[in-house]
């Protein structure tokens, strides 16, 4: 004869249940840089946060030993406070202990942010270590060995350490649900302009480190099985709220809000696709080019930075759909090659970021030349100068 159970006693029998197989109904763990934290407040109201991680390289993340700091005594209190707490680590014993139902992870730290190696372990550089100036700048340099954002050395320990926090989260978090969040720039900044310099330096800095995200979640998507990727799905933009000036990663809170709603009514971490589609990709750069116009429209001290921006921070745009080849003409167009093209050919710059972006789709070099020739442009030239 089988005994009723009560609905409290079979819903603590479920709970066990999830906790032996690795993860637990209703908690959420984030690992990321601000400000995609708004998009789990959003996106898990009701879920309690297991775990959160804020602004630690994953080298420092995947380093357990412990670190005893010294000589930071009478360094400013934001930064003493940032570093004890990353060299306490533990970072993979709570993420296990927490056990969430969903990881949600970005990686933009890990773009655009230095290490530091204390004896043979490795700490974050904060931030505002960055803007305290050239005498604790110093000091910083005696105490660590300081490895630059980009350099070879860098990168080899910081690809090691996601080859190991892939197999930490596939071994110890299996059934853990894994969001990596595929945050492109944006150049839509409707908050108060610094200057002109300041929002050009953003801009091409950002460009040029979304390519770096990327690799990385393509990296993880390999390696982790149980992983979806998310991008936006709404008109991206950052304003005032951002509170770091025009930063192109920094998304209003309110594209935040829209992005976790279409998250939550398109059915959540299952109707997230295992990859993002190159025309979607595309769509987006192209969107950004629209929005830096309609940025430097209401702020005409914008405008001569427009082509500067393209020539110089785009160049991978659409290296990625491009087929290598075998010679010179039939290599992938480069940012260059478009305003050479234009000045030998039509004796002129691209009119538009619209007009130079439609080119840098082209083929290959053969393709660019060959279309300016055919142009009616360069064929009235041919006639005018035929007649003398």
């Amino acid at each position: 004869m089988d005994i009723p159970v009560a609905s409290e006693t079979m819903s603590d029998l479920a709970d066990d249940r999830r906790k032996k197989r690795g993860k637990r109904k209703g908690v959420v763990a984030y690992y990321g840089s601000c400000p995609s934290e708004q998009f789990v407040i959003h996106a898990f109201p009701d879920s309690n946060l297991g775990f959160f991680c804020f602004g630690i390289n994953v080298a420092s993340f995947i380093d357990d030993d412990k670190i005893e700091l010294g000589g930071i005594e009478k360094w400013p209190e934001a930064i003493r406070k940032k570093l004890r707490f990353e060299a306490q680590r533990g970072f993979r014993e709570r993420l296990r202990k927490a056990a969430p139902q969903t990881l949600v992870i970005d990686f933009a730290r890990s773009t655009r942010v230095s290490i530091m190696r204390y004896g043979d372990s490795f700490l974050t550089v904060p931030y505002e270590l960055l803007d305290a100036g050239p005498r604790l700048q110093a000091e910083a340099a005696s105490l660590f060995n300081i490895l630059p954002f980009g350099g070879p050395e860098y990168w080899k320990i910081v690809i090691g350490a996601m080859q190991e926090f892939c197999s930490f989260v596939s071994q110890e978090l299996p059934d853990t649900e894994v969001i990596l969040l595929d945050i492109p720039p944006t150049a839509d900044y409707r908050g108060a302009l610094i200057d002109s310099n300041t929002y050009m330096m953003d801009f091409c800095r950002w460009q040029l480190r979304y390519p770096i995200s990327r690799t990385l979640i393509d990296f993880c998507l390999q390696r982790i099985e149980n992983s979806r990727v998310l991008m936006p799905p709404v008109p991206l933009y950052c304003d005032d709220e951002a509170a770091y000036g025009p930063t192109p990663m920094h998304y209003s809170p309110k594209v935040w809000r829209q992005t976790a709603a279409i998250f939550r009514a398109s059915g959540g971490f299952g109707a997230l696709p295992r990859s993002s589609d190159p025309a979607t990709m595309l769509a987006n750069y192209s969107g950004i080019m629209g929005a830096f116009a309609r940025t430097a429209s209401t702020a005409p001290n914008l405008h001569r930075f427009g082509l500067d921006i393209l020539h110089g921070a785009l160049p991978y745009l659409f290296a990625k759909i491009q087929n290598p080849a075998g010679s010179y003409l039939r290599e992938p167009i480069d940012a260059q090659d478009v305003v050479a093209a234009f000045r030998w050919i039509l004796g002129r710059e691209p009119e538009s970021a619209l007009t130079f972006l439609n080119h840098y789709a082209l083929a290959d070099r053969r393709e660019l030349r060959n279309t300016l020739l055919r142009s009616s442009e360069f064929q009235n030239q041919v006639k005018h100068h035929a007649q003398y």
